[in-house]
């Protein structure tokens, strides 16, 4: 019986696969043979079998190697290819799959188990009486196959070096604005655009979105282009609050402004399933059009961006449950601490009974230890549900003068005990802001409680208000507390707003959680403003802690 398909049998020994050869031609098949690798491939490309069935221990290219390059072309992807060893080894098999054979067979393995083997892998395929070249494959001399196989073998490395950038994001999973540059970084390596946006998403419901321009922008552009990013997403109909937007520069130095009608060079959202997880959009101001590498490139990065996505949620899972773990154990130690502070108020008291100046003092160190423990499980909690995208602001038109006036007044015992004097510099008609009133006094509180700490005794706190620009673009206030400190070494800055993080040189302050600067931050942001310190450690020098936050719409 005459089956018209052509098998191809590739060894080193073809003496030894002879009986295999006049078992598979008795079966009705042709058969043909090649003894390495390259005079398969030759053959392959010359004249395609319907089935491949290769040796892994050939020369030139073996088994594996054989099958990695058939499997990527697409001229030849289509050929099954069924790999058979006299080597039984688990990893034989493993490495057989990932190459992308479609079958593994031992050499020992009986005729008829081979014949149904093939005839699984045949069934269904066009049959044809007389073989001819793949398609796009004909002409190919030698050469011309050698330049095929070189040409395959760069689109493998180039694709492999891709992944394992894009792979090494995972390490950036906790911040994901470093992973934005980095990944930004990258793309400006191998592709060529006017500005780049990447949205991720942070949590339930919540996501960052970063701009990256490559070139000078005109007004409205930025706008316009988060409004694209979030469209070509599928997400502009969400509520605005649950965006942190934020916007990464590169040294343009000039050239053409980006007009506010622009082209999108490409979207891709990039999808677990029906979650979308990330999504990856190129913008470009002039007439250049994605090349075929160029989208190739794009498609490899946004398959491997999926692991990082994928990667990223589950961290985000993990710090929910975190999250709620932390709440509970909270409020299970808040209640004990508030029991003993309250008895120690009615001991220090008398209501108890008579309380010696000794045991007073007593007391007191105790209430302080109460208050500075439930200080700590605050910090730790709202810290907690920051990191896990659970805190929740609610800004609306904020009066800055009097909120302030207001927190100075809290303070008011401190700056006396240490002859502390503050000066405010607030312009006429200040502007009101776009803040969350709590939130908002208690990074004010922070910023100004460590001016109290850090100033030595008859020094001097400025605290002032000035119009400035986001680096998003938008107006805002830049909100400044300067004190007349130590000052902060510029290598401590990089890393102050981290948290736990503390001055080793504040031994004598140490009473804080490392947490009040990282939460200041975590805050600052949920408002798509910014936060930072300079401090020129300068003799009464100090340093200035600065904050921007969005002018409320007229």
């Amino acid at each position: 019986m005459t089956r018209c398909f052509t098998l191809l049998l590739v060894d080193d020994n073809l003496s030894q696969i002879a009986p295999l050869r006049d078992f598979l031609e008795e079966a009705g098949y042709r058969v043909r043979t090649a003894d390495n690798g390259m005079k398969a491939i030759i053959a392959i490309y010359q004249r395609p079998p319907d089935l491949i069935l290769s040796d892994i221990p050939i020369s030139e290219f073996n088994g594996y190697h054989l099958c990695r390059i058939l499997k990527n072309d697409p001229l030849t992807h289509d050929i099954p290819i069924i790999l058979f060893s006299s080597q039984a080894e688990p990893h034989n098999r493993f490495w057989g799959e990932k190459a992308g054979a479609d079958a593994f067979l031992e050499k020992a393995a009986e005729f008829p188990r081979i014949l149904a083997t093939i005839e699984g892998l045949v069934k269904g395929r066009r049959k044809e009486a007389t073989e001819s070249p793949a398609r796009g494959a004909q002409g190919l001399d030698g050469k011309a196959i050698r330049n095929q196989i070189t040409g395959l073998l760069d689109r493998l490395l180039y694709e492999s070096t891709i992944s394992n950038e894009i792979l090494k994001l995972t390490g950036l999973a906790h911040d994901s604005e470093a992973l934005a540059r980095e990944l930004f970084g990258f793309l400006a390596l191998i592709c060529r655009y006017s500005a780049a946006g990447l949205l991720l998403r942070e949590g339930a419901d919540k996501y960052s979105i970063f701009l990256q321009l490559m070139e000078p922008v005109s007004d409205g552009f930025i706008e316009h282009a988060r409004k694209e990013i979030l469209h070509r997403a599928g997400l502009d109909r969400e509520a605005a609050g649950k965006y942190r937007f934020l916007l990464i520069e590169q040294e343009t130095g000039g050239g053409r402004a980006m007009p506010v009608s622009f082209q999108v060079l490409s979207s891709l959202p990039i999808h677990d399933g029906n979650e979308l997880l990330a999504s990856l959009t190129l913008f470009e101001s002039g007439q250049r059009r994605l090349t075929e590498g160029m989208s190739h490139a794009l498609d490899v990065i946004a398959d491997r961006l999926l692991i990082v996505a994928r990667y990223l949620k589950k961290i985000k899972d993990i710090e929910n449950v975190k999250a709620d773990l932390v709440s509970m154990l909270v409020h299970d130690m808040r209640s004990p601490l508030t029991g003993i502070s309250g008895f120690t108020n009615v001991l220090a008291e008398g209501i108890l009974g008579q309380v010696s100046p000794d045991q007073g003092a007593a007391l007191q160190n105790i209430q302080e230890g109460c208050t500075r423990l439930l200080a700590l499980i605050d910090d730790i909690l709202d810290y907690s549900k920051l990191e896990a995208g659970k805190m929740q602001v609610s800004p609306r038109p904020l009066d800055l003068a009097p909120l302030l006036a207001q927190i100075l007044g809290s303070f008011s015992l401190q700056l006396q005990e240490h002859r502390l004097r503050v000066e405010t510099e607030l312009p006429e008609n200040l502007p009101q802001v776009m803040a969350d009133e709590k939130q908002l006094t208690r990074v004010l509180s922070n910023l100004i409680s460590n001016a109290v700490k850090f100033t030595p005794d008859g020094g001097h706190i400025r605290i002032a208000a000035a119009p400035a620009i986001t680096r998003q673009k938008q107006p805002a206030l830049e909100i400044s507390v300067s004190d007349t400190g130590c000052g902060i070494p510029e290598e401590q800055q990089k890393t102050l707003f981290d948290r736990y993080e503390q001055l080793p040189s504040a031994t004598v302050y140490r009473k804080g959680t490392g947490l009040g600067l990282a939460i200041c931050k975590e805050i600052v942001g949920l408002h798509h403003g910014d936060i930072g310190v300079e401090s020129p450690i300068a003799d009464g020098a100090g340093s200035c802690f600065a904050f921007t936050l969005p002018l409320a719409l007229p």
